[in-house]
């Protein structure tokens, strides 16, 4: 077993403990360093102050585990931020309503690029109005896709 799948239920589980979500983790090389990434996520909105409450029980969790030795590591903690991937079946429950746009594995009315409304996410499938016709996509087929932001 590899160190981020020992660490992954570790961090999740006091993620969850300090009333967040998980949203992801990685842990990679970046010239002479290393850097553990952490997103968190949440219903309400994530503050600076959330992510430093993170960090810091992290932080301690990782050094108490001496889960890296004495390698030297860097610890970012941050939101998924305005543009945030959508990933989960929870993340396209949550645009329901919203714009969306769509990269997809497998062309979709000779598109592999679609934007529409969300209408409904249900059983793995994603319902949604793309030029006035509702098309049904299923998650497996959706490579990648963020809301759409729109500014008034």
């Amino acid at each position: 077993m590899s160190t981020i799948e020992q660490v992954r239920p570790l961090v999740e589980s006091k993620v969850i403990e300090l009333g967040f979500e998980l949203f992801d983790l990685r842990f990679f090389g970046a010239g002479s360093r290393s850097i553990m990434r952490i997103t968190i996520d949440s219903e309400r909105h994530i503050s600076i102050s959330d992510c430093e409450l993170v960090s810091g029980a992290i932080g301690a969790l990782l050094d108490e585990q001496n889960f890296f030795g004495d390698k030297q590591y860097t610890l970012e903690v941050s939101s998924p931020g305005i543009d945030r991937p959508l990933k989960t079946e929870r993340d396209f429950r949550r645009v329901t309503g919203k714009n969306v746009m769509l990269n997809l594995s497998e062309a979709v009315n000779g598109k592999k690029c679609v934007r529409g409304k969300v209408i409904e996410y249900k059983d793995g499938i994603l319902e949604i109005e793309i030029d006035k016709n509702i098309t049904k996509v299923p998650l497996v087929n959706i490579f990648s896709g963020k809301e759409e932001i729109r500014f008034r």
